[in-house]
């Protein structure tokens, strides 16, 4: 379909062509398809859809632990959910925040 390979991440695939640019990067069973070309987005998802029948969940949310929220100054991203969940598990919701965690005068 025209894509390219990219030499620094072999998940990422890149389409470049007459002011038209589109990403897709694979992960396991993930894929995040973004670009600045609405149709070329959708013949995208048509072909993969007729090899691997694919399920398409609308605009980027999560991604491996990332929150991704798109607004008027460009794209967010975030890992609060999964902080939260590293301070559920190890009991420290609760603890009370500090802007330096330890003695900044102990030398390592």
């Amino acid at each position: 379909m025209g894509y390219t390979q990219s030499m620094n991440d072999y998940s990422l695939f890149i389409y470049s062509s007459e002011g038209s640019f589109i990403a897709l990067l694979v992960y396991v069973d993930d894929i995040i398809l973004a670009g600045n070309d609405k149709e070329e987005i959708e013949l995208v998802k048509e072909a993969l859809n007729k090899t691997f029948k694919i399920k398409d969940l609308g605009d980027l949310r999560y991604f491996l632990g990332f929150e991704v929220s798109i607004g008027k100054k460009g794209i967010m991203m975030n890992q609060r959910k999964c902080a939260l969940e590293l301070l559920t598990d190890a009991g420290l919701l609760a603890c009370k925040p500090s802007v330096t965690p330890m003695d900044n005068l102990v030398k390592l």
